[in-house]
């Protein structure tokens, strides 16, 4: 700064001056002051003298030449031109100039009296969009408001000077630092530039030639015509103050008013700033900058952000009182705050200057600015005192007699005028502040350790409290209020929300400066300075001040440093945490521990009360808005609610279970519900900022919402439900039961702290009316709003519900989520768990405890778990009836009326009939009571079954509803309604399957994914619900509600059945009613577990909801039906579903259905008219039921009311099983019901068969003779079927479903450890002469085999299915293909044979009367009644496989094995071991091998066979991927296991693969080992013996590079990689289909085949046979497959590793006497002759000396398939050897391969003493077979060992 001195001698000059000349001129003080010259210029280069920056000579030129000043002068910032300017305006008449005596140096400038704040009307946000200013800004187009502030520039600055103002913001090192230059024609805005910034020559140095500045462009719009008389203050009435953030530019015409002209201040520092922080990561801000220092020399720096009259200033500028601590001020108005690299956030300011309000100001309350002020200051707007000093309000105690005001008038104390203007202003230098700290100007800033907010408020704002969190600071700032202040416009003293005090500043969309916070909140982490909110302006009940502010603030200060050091205590309050009592250092001040109690009291009711401003604040922001905002509102409230809400019930044993509750489950917070409608409003607005709810358009859908849940809990979970009562008998088969005990230890693991960090919410509900004495109340204690807010709408719910209850019994109902969260954990959407538990407790002291769901029935207690399951408890005890069954009222076209409760399964249209519109006219109409569940009693009075709805609202199935289909829910779900699970379309609103004709083109599906008519999924899930409250139904009956219920005149039935049962019938008696309640029967539906579409038994609708054994149950209704007598309403059974043989509904059904109920009004009001006995009830007579205006044939109104008695009879059949399940309770009435409809249904002994061939219809009977199954099961093969097997299985135990995220339609299946393999010693060959079977089969005499075996067989299928598969082995339409019949016991053969084979109906129907491979198959378990049957049932003592190859229909008899090819005997059995008879007797080859394609480059296709033993890589062959080094080649699989090879019509050999899939082994499988496997089994596969991953997938040996740390192994055993046991088995399996395999070859299903190139075997050798060789010849070739050598694998019984000669890969497979077959093979090629096709051998597992493999195998094994390829072609060079012809050095193409030289000389190498061994063993071998071993293998033999001998190669 310049020194007294150097200041007295400039003015000197300037009074020295000024005595010679009248005026100084500015051309004048230009020359004077740093020889700048003004002049008019217009071209940039004009100005090249006074700055190189051709951008600022640019902007200066061009609106000089807009503006037109006489002249442009470029301030230097120096003091002597500070002087000048001065002068200048003290000359104009702007200042006068103050006494020296009293205040040295400092001017008074009095404005226009329209001129003294800033205009907030006319502040402009122009940006391209205006959605980007935001609710709180003015915007404008940034064109159009250029083009106006042009127009308004256009000669503005005629007849005066344009001021040219390089000034920075921060200091000039900072890396903050920012630059602008300042146009202006207002010499009182350079003067206040000059002290507010660091301004002239060292900010142009600082900007140098760079454009990094901001241009700023001020004038006050006033031109001067030449010789007119300026104004002491020029402005203008037009004002624009506007800001072009996407430019960072300002321009302000108008005003010379404070921030209005000063334009580095708000309009840069701010507005402007804001922006720019925003972009780069740093924050402008609103904010004072305070350093604290304790007693220990510790400091701390705070910012704070306070709106005007809030005593911002003062708190900057703080004189401590507080003894040891003391302050020192870096700023008092603006901060600019970044993350510095120690991750902290520091501060500069931006400002040199202070720019203060002056009235209120004085020694008292800012002893430290009135000294500042003693010299070089300017004051505007202030009164000037009589002796040429400054005054203001406030200033002293007493004002001066007289003086002159702000306007210039004379002014006295009684005047009733204001002597300064209330936004009167000081500017002077900071460095007069003697609190100034020395790191004011440090480049680098100061780092924050605390923010405070504050407002002035005269109620609820505590002294101070502390932010829970970064966010909920963020929070309290974003809603500071404050009383309006004469700085801005409007009101003085009206409350206003002003967010950060930045309200007027922020640069852009306020919401986005919110996020923009919450994102620094973000990166600064743990160095988040802490975050504070203090008032200081509380009062007390007469309006006096509570706390004494200014000085004393400090005291606050303190506490918060000490909080910072962690020493300081507070209280958690719902709003923050608030100083301890004791907490704040009150020495010495005299206030009372009441009044600093009321400073910190919070007054929750009153919080509540400002809550809704500011959520109406919030909502001006709209998507804008972060949700964490949202979020915290929300919070606030519910702790708000929280501490408001005490227990509002006196009921002790209530209190004590919600205090053990609370206890075990360990909430953050309890609420009591009270069921208002605000409660409701508050858990939607809890739920959308959670993201649970969206909330729909208002204008389509009000007051309406969508949630979607978690994929995994969509639906009820009946698996995880469980009735636990004291017995298993008590709860039933039917129920899965649980011993009570266990399972509330189990609970009370699970519920162990599984509300933290959540709310525990209390919900009194009541189900019924309440005034009804058939109401039951209930408590559910949960932790979800989603529930809260149902039960709102299914209950009765609330305070209300308490008071009504009293001391009343109620269910207790303890639901969670099961996701606490820990602190600072984000929360999901839709919080579940992946386990699941809904659990009844009863008969005694019943309760309902759920766990780990949240959607429908399963988190919704008062709905099926206490409607349903406990009431029905509860009813049997107390003689009532609780059913799922809805409740209407039917009016006859003639007025007749009546109630009808009815009972369908899911998806059979029971809402539908609900509030059915009927079509017949009159006065015909349905009216709703329920459309769910009724209670119903036995009125006491005139003794008829009354019904009451015990719910309040509907939760109804959304998909299939429209307003085709029930227009009633439709109008019902126009508002007020929650949507679970539906799509959500472009529009805001909602829709479903069904809903209309056509869908949307696109919209958002269920699981939140883009969703358009053609994606293949659905848009809402199947089970979507909808929520809404009964009242608004147009369609409720006024007694809806009425205390008494209303009488039931017919009860009805139902199920979804498209064939057996007709539209509708009714029952004889009560009983038979009874009976055909009980074997209702209807398709699975999506509201449970299992396959959409499978049929199950769900006798009266209640299958999943009772809650005691259903033989009891049924016995209750027997009962019930006694008690009622004369008066039991008629029982009636319906069926809407029927179809025509093409699968179109038979009946229109929805408002059509009102026929069927005027047929049962006019049977019950007519008795016995218009209806025929049939055996299974009364249907209507053909002339009965209404059809006038249907277009109804006669014939298909007789088709829907058929009786046929054979479909009967086997639906019986199945009824009777059921039944019989339920076990000892089930009523002897019961099964009479039964027998009597047998006797009325024509029997037929033996049932309808799918196929005309006489040979299995004999065969079959035969079989059933034999093995007494329970049941017959023909094999259609469909897909139905295949599902319905694996649901089967899954039941049983014996598969397990994979997790479908991971595995879609897959499964897992364990054997039994003794059943894990082939059984090579109980495998038999049963030819009529043992040496047709030869030495390597076993042999039985057949006639003692098939003693045995029906001696095993009979009987063995006791308790079981017999499943009969009509199967083929090849493709459709193929002449090589061969017919079978498999009967099994096994669902998991079946399962196998749909993947594996070519079966059921359409293969019987080809059959006709072909012959056929007859194979009979039992697991040799016969089950007795009742006993359990086993996961994986076989018989490990009496295992046979045996082959009967020379029958008349040679035949495979399988018994006491369920794996593989023991049991799946179209594989081995057939496949192999019968089609090689077959295939010798008609000349045609059965073989062990795979079938590939070999493609080149230019499109030419080689087929190849392969036989390799098992694990030597076939199926990896067989799908390989060749290596990208054999660019353009390509394998695809025809088959990986079994080829049935013939000689064509060309005279070549072809092939076909028999199978349609791959049972591959797993271990060793892997994306590395073979990538196409892989993906094959993504989806769709079994999976046997592998290991379970604990999310459900699979694993094996081999498959990854790590295995997991933790799965369950193969034998249900925990398994980790260090147990020492294998997870997979080393034979476990894969079953899958071949259509799923990537690389399949088109022609893999062709009927003719595919035709053979070449044929390759192979074994697996580590040393002796050469990596591939090309025999000499087909017979050399054939001697090469007789001798495979490889080494024993898991796949069949002896010891791993073992060597052992596998001839041809078939050693276990032939069917008769190898040496025969070796001939047949012989004799092939002497067919074939020169098209025989060349065979080759490979070995892939030729080791080093060291034992590693020599040869990378996998995808390079497509190198050797080129060359064979090749030599088939004849381009490959090739040596001959003494073993064949062997490839030369460079014949195999080596490219890429990382080969140690010499490594291919290893594999090719024939070493003929290892040889020679090898010979010896073939030898033994070969002389097995004696006689039968073809002379041409004999000369082979003796020809090689010759070459061997001799070294000769031919």
């Amino acid at each position: 700064r310049v020194s007294t001195e150097e200041k007295k001698r400039v003015w000197a000059e300037v009074i020295e001056n000024k005595t010679s000349t009248t005026r100084l001129t500015l051309r004048e003080c230009c020359a004077c002051s740093g020889g700048k010259v003004a002049a008019e210029m217009e071209h940039p280069a004009d100005f090249a003298r006074f700055t190189g920056n051709k951008h600022i000579q640019k902007f200066v030129a061009k609106y000089a030449k807009l503006c037109t000043p006489k002249e442009v002068v470029f301030c230097d910032g120096s003091e002597e031109e500070y002087r000048w300017l001065c002068q200048q305006l003290v000359d104009c008449g702007t200042f006068i100039k103050l006494s020296d005596a009293k205040r040295p140096d400092s001017f008074l400038a009095r404005s226009d009296p329209s001129d003294v704040a800033r205009v907030e009307s006319r502040t402009f946000i122009c940006t391209t969009y205006e959605e980007d200013s935001g609710p709180t800004n003015n915007w404008a187009d940034p064109d159009e408001m250029m083009e106006t502030l042009h127009g308004l520039l256009s000669g503005a600055m005629e007849g005066r000077t344009c001021y040219v103002v390089p000034f920075c913001m921060g200091p000039i090192d900072s890396p903050l630092a920012k630059c602008g230059i300042q146009l202006t024609d207002s010499a009182y805005v350079v003067v206040n530039t000059r002290i507010m910034t660091r301004m002239g020559k060292i900010a142009l140095d600082k900007i140098g030639r760079s454009k990094d500045f901001v241009p700023c462009v001020h004038s006050v719009g006033m031109p001067l015509k030449s010789g007119a008389r300026d104004v002491p203050w020029p402005c203008n009435a037009t004002k624009y103050i506007s800001h072009f953030p996407e430019i960072s530019m300002v321009i302000s015409f108008g005003s010379g008013y404070g921030g209005n002209a000063l334009t580095s201040k708000k309009c840069f520092a701010l507005r402007i700033a804001s922006s720019m922080g925003r972009e780069h990561d740093w924050m402008a801000e609103h904010c004072l900058i305070l350093g604290i220092t304790n007693p220990d020399g510790a400091k701390r720096y705070i910012v704070a952000a306070m709106p005007s009259q809030c005593g911002k200033t003062n708190l900057a500028q703080i004189i401590s009182t507080v003894p040891g601590y003391s302050f020192s001020c870096l700023g008092d108005d603006i901060a600019w705050m970044y993350i510095a690299p120690d991750g902290r956030l520091h501060a500069i300011n931006p400002e040199t200057g202070f720019f203060g309000v002056a009235p209120g100001t004085n020694d008292f309350n800012n002893p430290a600015a009135m000294e500042a002020l003693k010299h070089d200051a300017i004051f505007t707007n202030v009164a000037l005192t009589n002796d040429g000093d400054v005054w203001w309000e406030g200033l002293t105690e007493e004002p001066p007699q007289s003086l002159s005001d702000w306007t210039g008038q004379p002014w006295t104390p009684t005047c009733g005028r204001v002597a300064a203007h209330p936004n009167a202003r000081y500017t002077v230098p900071v460095v007069n502040l003697p609190v100034l700290d020395k790191n004011w100007d440090a480049p680098e800033g100061v780092p924050v350790s605390a923010i405070l907010f504050g407002g002035r408020r005269s109620s609820t704002i505590p002294l101070v409290s502390e932010a829970f969190s970064w966010e909920h600071g963020v929070f309290n700032g974003s809603m500071c209020c404050s009383e309006m202040t004469a700085a801005s416009e409007g009101v003085v003293g009206r409350l206003r929300i002003d967010s950060f005090a930045m309200k007027p500043f922020v640069g852009y969309n306020m919401a986005d400066y919110f996020k923009h916070w919450l994102d620094m909140g973000a990166k600064l982490g743990k160095h988040a300075p802490g975050i504070f909110y203090v008032n200081w302006f509380r009062r007390d009940p007469e309006g006096k001040f509570l706390w004494p502010g200014f000085s004393e603030n400090s005291r606050v200060l303190k506490w918060i440093f000490e909080r910072l050091e962690g020493t300081a205590k507070g209280v958690h309050t719902p709003i923050g945490i608030v100083p301890a009592p004791n907490a704040l250092d009150l020495h010495g001040l005299a206030i009372t521990k009441e009044t600093v109690a009321e400073l910190l009291e919070v007054n929750a009711r009153k919080w509540l009360n400002e809550l809704p401003q500011i959520r109406e604040y919030q909502r001006t922001f709209e998507d804008h808005l972060p949700e964490e905002l949202r979020h915290e509102l929300t919070e606030l409230e519910l702790r708000l609610h929280f501490a408001t809400h005490d227990a509002p019930t006196t009921n002790a044993e209530l209190l004590k279970w919600v205090q053990e509750c609370v206890a075990m489950c360990k909430p953050q917070h309890v609420y009591w519900c009270d069921g208002s409608q605000e409660e409701y409003s508050l858990m939607c607005d809890v739920l959308v900022e959670a993201g649970t709810f969206i909330k729909l358009n208002e204008k389509k859908r009000p007051n309406s919402y969508l949630a979607r849940s978690d994929p995994s809990d969509v639906a009820r979970v009946e698996s995880r439900t469980f009735i636990c009562t004291p017995t298993p008998e008590e709860a039933g088969p039917l129920n899965n039961w649980h011993e009570p005990v266990a399972m509330r230890k189990v609970l009370a693991s699970l519920y162990d702290g599984c509300m933290s960090g959540r709310t525990c919410y209390i919900v009194p509900f009541a189900m019924g009316p309440l005034d009804s004495p058939y109401t039951r109340f209930g408590i559910e204690i949960t932790d979800s709003p989603y529930v809260v807010l149902n039960m709102h709408v299914m209950a009765r719910v609330g305070y209300r519900v308490l008071r009504a209850m009293g001391s009343s019994f109620y269910l207790k109902c303890l639901h969670s989520v099961g996701k606490p969260l820990r602190r600072g954990e984000k929360d999901v959407a839709w919080p579940c768990n992946e386990t699941k538990y809904i659990c009844h407790f009863g008969p005694q002291e019943p309760m309902v405890m759920s766990f780990g769901s949240q959607y429908g029935g399963n988190a919704i207690l008062g709905k099926k778990c206490y409607a349903l399951r406990i009431a029905s408890m509860l009813a049997r005890r107390e003689g009532w009836l609780a059913e799922h069954m809805l409740v209407l009222k039917w009016t006859s076209p003639v007025g007749r009326k009546m109630y009808i409760a009815a009972a369908f399964p899911s998806s059979c249209g029971k809402t539908n009939l609900a509030m059915l519109i009927s079509t017949l006219g009159g006065q015909s109409a349905v009216t709703v009571i329920g459309d769910d569940i009724a209670w119903m009693h036995i009125n006491e009075t005139d003794g008829k079954l009354y019904a009451i709805n015990p719910e309040a609202g509907f939760f109804g199935v959304a998909p299939g509803t429209s307003n085709y289909t029930n227009r009633s829910a439709m109008e019902t779900l126009k508002r007020d309604c929650i949507f679970t699970n539906v799509g959500l379309t472009s529009s805001g609103d909602v829709w479903w399957e069904g809903m209309t004709e056509e869908p949307p083109a696109h919209l958002m599906d269920w699981t939140g994914q883009p969703w358009t008519p053609d994606c293949g999924r659905k848009a809402a899930h199947p089970n979507s619900r909808y929520t809404c409250a009964a009242k608004n139904c147009p369609a409720i009956d006024p007694d809806w509600e009425n205390p008494e219920g209303v009488p039931i005149s017919a009860i009805v039935f139902g199920g979804r059945r498209s064939t057996t049962v007709p539209l509708c019938f009714e029952a004889f008696d009560w009983n038979h009613g009874v009976f055909c309640a009980s074997m209702c029967a209807s398709e699975q539906t999506a509201a449970s577990e299992g396959t959409v579409g499978k049929l199950r038994f769900d006798p009266f609708a209640m299958k999943p909801f009772c809650g005691y054994n259903f033989g009891d149950y049924v016995a209750h209704w027997l009962k019930m039906g006694e008690r009622l007598g004369q008066h039991a309403p008629k029982i009636y059974y319906v069926n809407w579903f029927r179809k025509s043989e093409d699968g179109t509904f038979l009946w229109p059904g929805y408002g059509e259905n009102c026929r069927v109920l005027q047929w049962i009004s006019d049977r019950i009001e007519k008795g016995k008219k218009g209806g025929r006995y049939t055996p299974i009830g009364i249907v209507p007579t053909a002339d009965a039921l209404d059809t006038a205006g249907l277009r109804m044939t006669p014939e298909t109104l007789s088709q829907l009311l058929y009786v046929n008695p054979n479909q009967w009879i086997e639906e019986l059949a199945q009824v009777r099983n059921f039944h019989s399940s339920l076990g000892s309770h089930w009523p002897a009435e019961m099964h009479h019901e039964l027998t009597m409809m047998e006797q009325r249904l024509y029997f037929s002994a033996m049932k309808a068969v799918p196929t005309t061939n006489v040979k299995v219809i004999e065969w079959v009977q035969d079989m059933l003779e034999m093995c007494t199954p329970d049941h017959v099961h023909w094999c259609d093969g469909s897909e139905e079927e295949y599902q319905l097997m694996c649901d089967l299985l899954v039941e049983s135990g014996t598969l397990v479903r994979l997790n479908p995220k991971k595995r879609p339609n897959s499964f897992l299946a364990r054997a039994d450890p003794g059943d894990v393999a082939r059984v090579e010693s109980c495998t038999y060959i049963c030819s009529t002469r043992q040496e047709d079977a030869g030495p390597l089969n076993n042999w039985r005499d057949p006639e003692e085999m098939k003693k045995e075996l029906v001696g095993l067989f009979s009987g063995s299928m006791r308790g079981r299915t017999m499943y009969i598969i009509g199967f083929q082995m090849g493709p459709f339409d193929s002449p090589y293909s061969r017919f079978g019949v498999q009967i099994t016991d096994s669902p998991y053969v079946v399962a196998n044979m749909h993947i594996m084979t070519r079966m059921g109906f359409r293969v019987l129907k080809s059959m006709s009367e072909a012959d056929f491979v007859p194979c009979l198959h039992s697991v040799g378990r016969p089950l007795k009644p009742g006993e359990k049957d086993s996961r994986w049932p076989c018989n490990n003592e009496k295992k046979r496989i045996v082959h009967f190859p020379d029958w008349e229909m040679p035949t495979v008899w399988s018994y006491g094995s369920g794996f593989g090819g023991n049991s799946i005997l179209a594989k081995k059995c057939f496949a192999l071991r019968i089609a090689s008879v077959l295939a010798r007797k008609e000349g045609w080859m059965a073989e062990h091998m795979l079938i590939l394609g070999f493609t080149s480059p230019s499109g030419k296709e080689h087929f190849v066979a392969a036989a390799l033993p098992s694990a030597c890589g076939k199926t990896n062959l067989s799908m390989m991927v060749p290596t990208p080094k054999l660019a353009g080649y390509k394998v695809r699989v025809v088959g990986d296991d079994i080829a049935w090879i013939h000689i064509g019509d060309d005279g070549r050999l072809w092939a076909i693969n028999p199978e349609a899939g791959f049972f591959g082994v797993a271990p060793g499988t892997s994306d590395v080992t073979n990538h196409s496997a892989m993906e094959t089994l993504k989806r769709d596969c079994l999976f046997t013996n592998v290991a379970l991953t604990p999310d459900g997938d699979v694993w094996w040996e081999g498959m990854s590079l790590e295995p997991p740390p933790m799965l369950e192994d193969w034998t249900y055993q925990k398994w980790t990689p260090t147990c020492g046991r294998k997870a997979a088995h080393p034979n476990a399996r894969y079953t899958c289909r071949a259509s799923l395999c990537p690389v399949l070859n088109p022609k893999w299903d062709a009927p003719e085949g595919v035709p053979l190139s070449a044929i390759v075997f192979g074994g697996r050798r580590a040393t002796t046979i050469p990596l591939c060789t090309e025999a000499r010849s087909w017979n050399h070739g054939v001697f090469m497959g007789s001798v495979c050598s490889s080494e024993q694998t898991a796949a069949s019984e002896g010891t791993v590793g073992a060597l052992r000669i596998d001839s041809m890969a078939m050693r276990p497979f032939i069917g008769y006497d190898a040496g025969s077959y070796f001939q047949h093979w012989v004799d092939i090629g002497a067919k074939l002759g020169d098209k025989a096709p060349k065979i080759f051998y490979v070995n892939w597992f030729r080791k080093s000396a060291d034992g590693t493999f020599l040869w990378p195998g996998f995808q390079e094994n497509g190198r050797v398939l080129k060359w064979i390829c090749d030599r088939v072609d004849g381009i490959a060079d090739a040596v001959e050897t003494e073993i064949g012809f062997l490839p030369t050095a460079d014949a195999i193409d080596t490219g890429g391969l990382r080969l140690e030289a010499g490594t291919m000389d290893q594999l090719l190498e024939v070493d003929r003493e290892a040889w020679a061994k090898d010979v010896a063993v073939f030898e033994d071998y070969l002389g097995q077979f004696g006689a039968k071993l073809p002379q041409e293998l004999a000369q082979e033999l003796q020809s090689l060992k010759v070459r061997l001998a001799s070294n000769n190669c031919t």
